[in-house]
């Protein structure tokens, strides 16, 4: 207990120095004792000073776009099973399942004796082609010049202008199957069309295979789509600008623009709802490692628009298992819990807690901050039940 130097005050030290501390009351030495000296009015004032000084907005209600989720499946764009397309038997297998392999990339070998028998066979019949050409030209001059001279009649010429051009046909037709021949041949190397993954192997070496014969399978794991059936209600009505994709990953939720949105122009007989494809080639590097075809996704539609109190994470303070807001009033900040909802555009939305109207801080942890040193600036926490529903 500290007794000041006026008789009729006596007040205990801690409620001293919390006087002292705030402002409220300044304390001067005399030769009788502590003499009290109350605060002026700018001094009073001094306790609301961290409310005026804090940067704060006035709650209001904004429009937003309600969502609709449906459930989807990442799929990849480039997906195939590969077939022989000439007769042989497997020779090697280059590719297993499972395996990475690049674009071009040589995955399985035909033995290639018959096809080069083949081309070789075609090469002859060009080369013999050639010739019986070069002499049908060579008989047409002299048959032109003859004709000129009227040693050659105009039906002998007749027959020896079909005759060539019956040549140059078949060497036509023996460089065309000479072509045959060499894509024949290059058909016993089947390459990778793209680069990806194995994702199945259908022959063993030694097996005999003839063309359509599946050989294997595989994927690329990019670009992808997502793949989803909404209701029909909002088949109609929803465009490419309303659809988004919510992808979840190790880093995180990530929301997508599909660069194209494909419909389907019918409707499943069995759950009449349509398919849509979202295309997803232009993920960032570090979202696109993280997926992989067959993974969940979310399709997110666009339906309407709501009003929402929308306020920025900044303001927000987190409290233990308590999310709060400084709520500004006449005599100090007043924490106010909250809950919230869903991020927009940078901005959180608020569920319940506030009410248009209400003043709150914009930086919540530099309110914190500035009361703690000052705890006569702040009163008890408010829950605020039932408030801004």
């Amino acid at each position: 207990m500290i007794k000041l130097a006026s008789p009729s005050i006596a007040l205990p030290s801690k409620t001293v120095g919390r006087l002292i501390q705030s402002g409220m009351l300044i304390v001067a030495a005399t030769a009788g004792g502590l003499t009290p000296v109350v605060a002026s009015g700018a001094e009073h004032n001094s306790v609301n000073s961290s409310v005026r000084a804090a940067e704060r907005m006035t709650v209001s209600t904004h429009l937003i776009p309600d969502y609709f989720d449906v459930p989807a499946t990442l799929e990849a764009v480039n997906q195939s099973t590969i077939s022989a397309q000439t007769s042989g038997r497997v020779l090697a297998l280059h590719a297993d399942v499972n395996d990475t392999v690049e674009k071009g990339a040589l995955l399985i070998e035909l033995d290639n004796a018959q096809q080069q028998a083949q081309l070789a066979q075609a090469n002859a019949q060009l080369a013999s082609a050639t010739a019986t050409n070069s002499d049908a030209q060579k008989n047409l001059f002299r048959s032109q010049r003859l004709h000129q001279q009227g040693s050659l009649s105009q039906g002998q010429l007749d027959a020896v202008v079909a005759q060539s051009e019956s040549a140059e046909a078949a060497v036509r037709a023996a460089s065309a199957a000479v072509e045959q021949a060499q894509l024949s041949l290059a058909y016993t190397r089947i390459t990778a069309p793209y680069s990806g993954i194995v994702t199945s192997r259908m022959v063993e070496v030694g097996e005999l295979v003839n063309p359509g014969t599946p050989l294997m399978s595989g994927l690329a794991l990019s670009p992808l789509r997502a793949v989803a059936d909404i209701p029909q209600r909002f088949a109609q009505q929803i465009t490419d600008g309303q659809v988004q994709v919510l992808l979840s990953s190790p880093l995180g939720d990530q929301i997508i623009r599909p660069s194209q949105v494909t419909r389907f122009p019918y409707a499943s007989q069995k759950t009449h709802s349509m398919r849509i494809r979202a295309l997803l080639d232009e993920l960032p590097a570090h979202v696109a490692a993280q997926l992989m075809p067959g993974m969940w996704a979310t399709v997110r539609l666009e339906v309407a628009e709501r009003s929402a109190i929308l306020i920025p994470a900044t303001a927000l303070v987190s409290r233990s298992e308590v999310t709060a807001v400084y709520l500004a009033s006449a005599q100090g900040w007043r924490l106010r819990q909250v809950r919230v909802g869903n991020s927009h555009n940078g901005l959180i939305e608020v569920l319940s807690g506030l009410a248009v109207g209400d003043v709150i801080a914009v930086d919540g942890y530099a309110v914190l901050a500035d009361v703690a040193g000052n705890p006569g600036s702040t009163e008890p926490a408010d829950s605020a039940s039932g408030r801004g529903e």
